[in-house]
């Protein structure tokens, strides 16, 4: 089971109400999902940075399976990494 995801991520000021994005060959065919947000900014320009969560509120959010299969991963990772 491969539970990493491919993700394309752009951050990008917006002159029309309109965009077109091209997808990289292996998107075409599947189904994928566009979300569209703003993105606060300060008077000066700069981005807002979201605060980070606290390790409680992440509780419950991956399943006890898929917190197991990272573990191992990040484990097995690891230990390649001591053999290097």
């Amino acid at each position: 089971m491969n539970i990493f995801v491919i993700m394309i991520r752009t951050i990008l000021k917006s002159n029309q109400n309109n965009l077109t994005i091209t997808l990289p060959d292996n998107l075409v065919g599947k189904l994928i999902e566009v979300i569209a947000f703003e993105i606060k900014e300060e008077k000066n320009g700069g981005k807002v940075e979201p605060k980070k969560p606290k390790l409680s509120q992440l509780r419950g959010f991956l399943s006890k399976k898929s917190s197991e299969s990272m573990h191992d991963h990040v484990n097995q990772s690891r230990a390649e990494w001591d053999t290097l």
